[in-house]
């Protein structure tokens, strides 16, 4: 009889235990697809965004040598073509802004949250994006990279820098009008102190750079411009940035 009994409870407990199974197995299915969904998003998009971040901090880097000449006093600048050298500084701000974008777009069914990497990076954009430490209002932000991009073939593309001069040259168009604001920004950058939101936010760039290709496989490994930096942008560096922020980031000191 006890024989009989156990083999019951185990039929029984055995069934139990499939519906449960049977019940839960969707949930972890969805999980484990999220988590790849998020995963190939994330793969897919960070090595264009490297690419841009880097060329840009390169650029923020030049800049920061000649105290923004190209921008302030062309003839003091360490570009043969101080008026090109604009228009390119200002499209690689755009680029980045639109790698940005069209990991929004590419992204916008699936939570790169869901993976740690893809949490880093979407803190890297919301500081990016943030009333403290950003260029351009952010709406201003997104719109300059919502231009840069257009479908082809079904896909989104970045425009070239040949079509970015095209279009900026062209004073009806629309991106005309958004890029002057930057142009503006820039330019404005007189004093040492009206550079530094500026060179803050080439610090976020570099700290993206290093944090997401440590090894520099992507992107070369760059300098920081620390004796540019004045001693109160250095503290909202360390205090606030690096702090509040981008806590997760490693070797703090490097960037103050």
């Amino acid at each position: 009889m006890d024989e009989i009994w156990k083999s019951a409870i185990t039929v029984v407990t055995g069934g139990a235990i499939w519906e449960g199974v049977k019940f839960i197995s969707p949930e972890i299915k969805r999980f484990f697809e999220s988590r790849k969904n998020a995963k190939e998003a994330f793969y897919k998009n960070l090595d264009p965004i490297l690419k841009v971040a880097s060329e840009l901090y390169g650029k923020l880097e030049s800049l920061a040598k000649e105290d923004f000449s190209t921008f302030k006093n062309p003839n003091h600048s360490n570009s043969s073509d101080p008026v090109h050298n604009k228009k390119y500084i200002c499209f690689l701000f755009a680029q980045f802004w639109a790698q940005l974008e069209f990991l929004r777009l590419e992204s916008q069914y699936i939570s790169l949250s869901k993976i740690r990497k893809g949490n880093e990076l979407l803190k890297f954009i919301s500081t990016i994006e943030s009333r403290s430490h950003r260029i351009l209002d952010r709406s201003i932000q997104r719109i300059i990279g919502e231009c840069l991009l257009y479908q082809k073939e079904q896909k989104f593309r970045v425009m070239t820098l040949n079509e970015f001069i095209i279009q900026i040259d062209d004073q009806s168009s629309n991106l005309h009008r958004w890029i002057a604001v930057l142009e503006s920004k820039l330019t404005a950058a007189i004093t040492k102190e009206q550079r530094q939101p500026i060179m803050r936010f080439g610090i976020i760039v570099v700290a993206l750079i290093d944090h997401f290709d440590s090894s520099h496989k992507i992107a070369r490994e760059r300098n920081i411009y620390v004796n540019k930096l004045s001693e109160k942008n250095k503290r909202i560096i360390k205090n606030n940035l690096l702090r509040t922020y981008l806590p997760f980031i490693k070797k703090k000191e490097r960037y103050y």
